[in-house]
Parts: C-alpha cells; structure tokens; sequence
C-alpha cells in the first residue's frame, strides 16, 4: 500500500460561538474608600481564626487605602476576607470581578467568587486554583462567571494561605455581557472499537499541537478545550486509516498549517521535509520547565520559555521534526522547531474565531459528551509529557487512556465523571493526585470518623446517633451489603497514592464520605446505613447509622499532649503538625534543657519544622534533591532535569539534645516528607511509627473542561543520596503500628514507643 500524504489545507470551522450584544456596565467599586472593614457588621469582613484585616494606606494600589488581611502572629490556617452580594441586580449576567492584589511573604492569595441559589444549591464558582496569586508585585486578578437566572445571593472573598500579607485594592464588579449558559447536554454513547482508537488518535495529536508546535497561532489559544473537541468530533467517525488522516489534517489546518500526516505502511518514512520558508531568518522552539503552559498558572516553579535562534548558513539545528504515532498506523510529523521571520511564525497559521483569545463562549458542560472526552485527552497529555514519575511507577498509561475515554463517553452526569477523572489520576500513584469538581453536591457523610490499624479499619470518632450505639475502637467490618475489604478495593480505585500508608490514611475518610454514603442524599432524608462491627474483646455486633451532614466526628484517640510538656521524667514533647515558629520558641528553652524530646510529624507541618532543623544540624546542610523535567519533544524523549531550590540550612541556637525521636505514618506528605527527609539523611533521631506517603515535590494543578481542577506533582525529588523517593518514602526505624485494644483503652502506642526509646537513650545518633 502506497504512502498517503495528506497537506494541510484551510479548514473554516462550521460555527463560531458568538458574543453577547449588551454593553458593559460601568463598575461598581468594592472596596475600600467607603467600606468598613473587620468589625462586627463591616461591609467586609474576616472568617477565619487566627486572621484579621485592617484598612490600610500601605495596601493601596490607588485611592487613599486599600485592605491589608494577615495572620495575627504565625499563620493559621487560612485568611479569609469576604462579603456578601445582593444577586438580583446581576441575574441572567456575565460579571467580572476584578481586583488588584499583592502578596508577601510565603504562601498565595485566590480571589474568589460564589454565586447561591435556592435550596443550597451552588451556581457558578471560581477561587482562581489554577492562577493563584504568588509573591511579589501588584497583580490583576479577574474572574469572570455567569449569574444564573434564579440566583439568591453572591459571596466575593479573598482567602490568603501561608505565612503571608495580602494587600488587596481596586475590587470592583462589572455586567460584561449577557450571560450565555452552558452547551446543550449530549446523550451518553459507547465508544469502542475504531471509534475508539480515532479519539485516541485525537487525544495524542492536540497535545503534540499545545506543547509542541510554536507556532503564533497555537500560543494565541487560551482555552483548549474548544480545540480538542473540534478535533475529536472530527475524528471519532473516520472508516480507516486514510480517513482519519484526512479528518485529522482537516481540523488543524488552520491552526498548524506546518504539520503533515500520513499512513505509515511497511517501510514508509513519510512524506519529504518541507524546505526552508522563503523571508525565514531565525527558528524557534519550546522548551518546558515542566508544564508551564496549562493555563493560568503563575507558579514561577513551572514555566515555558520560547527560544529564538538567528539563522545562519547551512545551521543544522532548523527543521527539527518529531515523528509522533497516533494509532491505526496514523502518524504525525510534528515540527518541534519551526521558521520565523522578524514578525512571525512559518508557514503562516490562523486562529479560528471559535477559538481565538477574548471570544465569549458557553460554558462546557461534563453533561456534553465531547466535552468529557476532551477533559480526558487535555489531562491525559498534560501527564503523558510532563509526569516525572513514569520510570518508577508501575502503570499503563496508554491504556489508562483507552480506559478514560471509554467511561467518559458513557458517564450519565457530572459526578459518575468526577469518579473517571478520578480513575484516571490514580493510575499515576501520585500521593498529590487529586480531582475536586465545585459543582459536585455536598452528600451525607457517615457520623464516624476511621482509621486503618494495620488490616483493621477502626472507629477512632462518632457523632450523630453513631455516638451511642458504635464504641470508639471497634473494627468496622462490613457497611451495608458489602465488606470493608470491598469498599476499599473500590477506594482504591479513585485514590491517587504511591505508598499503601498514604492510599489508607485517605482511603478510611473516602470511605465514610464518598462511598458509605453514596446514594443516602437522593431521597428528602438520608437513608440509614447498616453497620457489621467487631469489639476488640471480639464480640461482633450490628448498629445502624444514619448519614448527616449537622456534625462532624472528631478524633477521639488523638488528644496531643501539650506543646513542651513533659511525658516522662526529662523527656519533652513538642507537635510539629500545623505548628509555627512563635509556638516553637515558645518552649525552646524546656526543649533544650530536656533529656531527650519527641517531635510528632504525623501530619503535615508549618514553619516551625523548618526552624528546628537548623536547631538540630551540626553543620550547614540541604533539603532533598528537588528537579524540574526540562521537556522539548513528546513523549518524555530526551528529557532532562534542572536540579534547583533546594534549601541550605545553617546551625542556630540553642543546641538540642541528640536523644530525639520523631514519629511519623502514612499521612506525612511533601513537606513533611521534605523534613523527615532531612531527619533521614542527616542521622537527627530515631523515627517511631510507618512509611510516610512517599510524594514529594511542588504541586502544578490546572483544570480541564467541564469545571474540574486537578492536583499532581508537577517534580521529581530524589532523596540526598540520588536514590529514589517517590513510592518508597521515609521508613521508620522503629516501626510502631496502633492496635484496636490500644485506641479503645484511649493509648498512643506510637508515642509510648517513642517515650520508651528516649527514656533508655537509644535514639541518640551520630550526626
């Protein structure tokens, strides 16, 4: 069979989603010429403990003052400054609120806005996950949401996380249009067979498109989820092979008028390179430092940095193409490296005004069944280029693909595909995985708080009517008419995570939130749930809960003792978990005075971790080895890694004692493993309790069509010696694991161990 060459021709999109006619309000002012601030019946005012906010001359952008929100002391938690909206004057609107803010310090502020309506149900919303705002200069900030027609209420805020100043000026509202709704929904369709190898097909080549091909017309797109449906609607209907070429090279003519495709049969190398443009003087090229162009975000972390190179006589670095399979013997020749003249890119491409930057369109809905697919193919390629895991992780991620597509084309809603992006995260065992969808309905969680004692499930917390007929301590066995082991086969399936520490320690609250409950918000009360429970004296027994969202179980087993108390004659304690500097040096002198002291990172830590380290280090020592892939072709070839940022710490006083034990378990994630990995390295004590979750590394998320935003880890950490981190995380080298006779009796056998350890001075280690 002959090679079929197919050239880029124009392709004129059939429709242009229009703009709304009506004419911009002027804006309405916000904030904070006129408007109270923090007092009780301000116009604006502060949620949060530990958090305040003042009118301030040094918060002003313009005007005489601005808001100035920060912690009170150390950071916690977070910030959040708000007020309330009358909705009517915006219903059936497009509205923009915009702002401008500076932060300080360490952490981000996200504007956000939340639109009500009846019987709490939420409409439109958006706090800005995917663009937070980081330190340094004054920023614009916009977020631009349609007011539903029987909307309630509005709430406009900003929520500041970290150890940071905000200031926040110019907040102001405006009508920019009409609001356009969301796209009509679709009904659910199968997708196997050739159909589903076209959309595969699909899939691969609009990533290759969004960060592969510089040219003028691909960086001018903003929202790619347009593009990847047009693609996909194209494609998912070709017979054969030469079909889905032809659809294929018809959808992207416009936009990348350079790229060729063809039917790769026995032998064939493709069609001839294209020679040199006429006009062409230089050649550029992406190069990724991660995933940098995922839309709206400003982590300097992540960035994609477009390299220009002049020409000159007979230079062997233009031209660089990159031979891409598609499938069903498809391929793309995608050049990686194209020609410029002095103003532009060559050949010349178009943006189609149905995805050109500034153009209003409805609102995708995961309800539309191409606009599932294209969630899918945009979160699938963002992992396919840049995940900096797939040499450690065992997964198929071609076929995770096949898999996703599949579901998504039948999912009945919004939530049945939350549970398939879901899926589809999972299978990279990334511990910062994670999928959350704003419009996804609040259910009934069970009143039982749980944890995973070794293979046991234990209630470690009741509230509701679970507070009289379920004993703290006893193991959950069964829930309803499946087993426990049931249920978290059926977790696992939605729970990203690269040690089984961390995949249990969410695994037990997934299952009294998502899936024990599933289905008890349907009716007008929420149905009770049968319980299967074993005592720890082994008496087996039945109760029955019911589901409620009006109380909130806490954690009847994990009373901390306080911070620098004494738990044994000269050995201290000190809770690492969300604690800051100013309670650490609070009680620095008793800690250095002890015999011995327990630091507990059973949790996840706040500055002060970092200040003990520099109190327990002899000589000036680094954080783990952190690396951003630097990426410039598919599919991961020739990746490379820029080592940077890891932290140089340096001995301060006072000296603590070497006889230090730290505890730990699966819920230690990222920063703390970040710590635990210094405390590892360095020799700094002995480490009571289990694997930490074994992730670490910055967090990149973005947010594909239909609303749903995505978390993972967007770099590799190695560990200080260039061994692996991911998956394998810190072991304890004492390992402790709490028992169901120890929670019921109201003990913390992880300390107890620790305690016993100091106690006999054998946690001291040369350092």
């Amino acid at each position: 069979m002959p090679t079929i060459v197919h050239r880029l021709c124009v392709f004129v999109v059939a429709c242009v989603l229009g703009c709304a006619s009506a004419h911009a309000d002027d804006p309405t002012p916000l904030g904070f010429e006129d408007e109270s601030i923090g007092s009780p019946g301000a116009t604006w005012f502060v949620t949060t403990p530990g958090w305040a906010a003042a009118l301030s001359e040094r918060a002003k952008h313009a005007g005489e003052r601005g808001a100035l929100l920060s912690p009170k002391g150390e950071a916690a938690g977070f910030g959040n400054l708000l007020r309330s909206l009358d909705a009517a004057p915006y219903r059936g609107k497009r509205i923009a609120f915009r702002s401008m803010v500076r932060v300080e310090g360490n952490g981000r502020v996200q504007p956000w806005l939340r639109v009500d309506r009846p019987a709490n149900v939420r409409g439109a919303f958006d706090n800005m996950q995917d663009r937070p705002i980081m330190p340094g200069a004054w920023t614009a900030a916009t977020i631009e949401v349609d007011v539903d027609a029987d909307a309630t209420g509005m709430v406009v805020g900003f929520m500041a996380m970290g150890a940071v100043q905000a200031s926040i000026d110019d907040v102001t509202l405006a009508i920019v249009g009409e609001a356009l709704g969301s796209q009509p929904p679709s009904p659910p369709l199968p997708l196997t067979g050739d159909a589903l190898e076209n959309v595969r097909a699909a899939a691969k080549l609009v990533s290759c498109l969004r960060f592969f091909h510089p040219t003028d017309a691909l960086r001018a797109i903003e929202d790619w989820g347009p593009v990847a449906i047009t693609v996909i609607e194209a494609a998912e209907p070709a017979s054969d092979a030469a079909d889905l070429a032809r659809r294929l090279s018809g959808a992207i003519a416009e936009l990348a008028p350079g790229i060729d495709l063809w039917v790769r049969t026995d032998g064939s190398t493709g069609p001839e390179p294209r020679p040199m443009p006429e006009g062409a003087t230089a050649a550029v090229a992406w190069k990724h430092f991660g995933a940098g162009r995922i839309g709206g975000a400003t982590n300097p972390i992540y960035r994609s940095v477009l390299e220009r190179v002049e020409l000159v006589p007979d230079m062997s670095i233009v031209g660089v193409t990159a031979d891409v399979p598609l499938g069903r013997q498809v391929m793309a020749r995608i050049p990686v490296r194209v020609y410029a003249d002095a103003k532009e890119t060559l050949p010349h491409g178009t943006v189609p005004a149905a995805f050109a930057p500034g153009v209003r369109r409805p609102a995708l809905s995961p309800l539309n069944r191409s606009t599932r697919l294209a969630a899918v193919a945009l979160a699938w390629g963002v992992f396919q280029h840049f995940y900096p895991y797939f040499d450690v992780v065992a997964t198929d991620w071609d076929a995770a693909l096949s898999t996703a597509l599949a579901t998504a084309a039948t999912d009945a809603d919004g939530g049945a595909f939350l549970a398939t992006l879901e899926r589809l995260v999972a299978a990279l065992h990334d511990g910062h995985g994670s999928v959350s969808w704003a419009d996804q309905p609040a259910a009934p969680r069970l009143p039982l708080r749980l944890e995973w004692c070794g293979g046991q499930l234990l209630v470690i917390g009741t509230c509701g009517d679970a507070a009289s007929r379920v004993s703290i301590g006893d193991e959950v066995r069964a829930i309803g008419d499946h087993s426990v082991d049931e249920w978290q086969k059926q977790a696992a399936e939605r729970i990203s995570a690269a040690t089984d520490g961390w995949l249990r320690s969410r695994s037990a609250e997934f299952i009294a939130t998502h899936l024990a409950a599933m289905g008890a918000s349907m009716g007008p009360a929420p149905a009770p749930v049968a319980l299967q429970l074993r005592s720890p004296d082994g008496t087996e027994y039945g109760a029955v809960v019911t589901p409620t969202n009006e109380c909130f179980p806490a954690d009847a087993t994990r009373t901390r003792p306080a911070a620098g108390s004494e738990v044994a004659p000269g050995i201290r304690y000190f809770n690492l978990d969300g604690s800051e500097t100013a309670a650490l040096l609070a009680v620095l002198p008793q800690l250095a005075a002890a015999e011995g002291i327990v630091f507990d990172l059973r949790g996840y830590p706040g500055q002060a971790a970092y200040d003990l380290m520099e109190r327990l280090i002899e000589t000036p020592s680094q954080s783990a080895r952190w690396n951003v892939p630097i990426v410039t072709r598919p599919d991961r070839v020739n990746l490379a890694w820029l080592e940077s940022g890891r932290w140089n710490l340096v001995p301060r006083p006072p000296k603590l004692p070497k006889n230090v034990a730290f505890l730990t378990d699966g819920r230690a994630i990222s920063y703390a493993e970040s710590i635990m990995g210094i405390v590892e390295a360095y020799r700094l004590g002995a480490i009571v309790g289990s694997t930490t979750a074994g992730t670490n590394g910055n967090v990149n998320p973005f947010v594909v069509p239909g609303g749903y935003s995505i978390a993972w880890t967007g770099m590799r950490v190695l560990k200080h010696d260039g061994s692996t981190h991911h998956g394998v995380g810190i072991a304890p080298t004492l390992p402790v694991t709490p028992t169901a006779k120890g929670l019921a009796a109201g003990r913390d056998e992880v300390l107890e161990a620790a305690v016993e350890l100091l106690s006999k001075g054998r946690a001291a280690a040369p350092r």
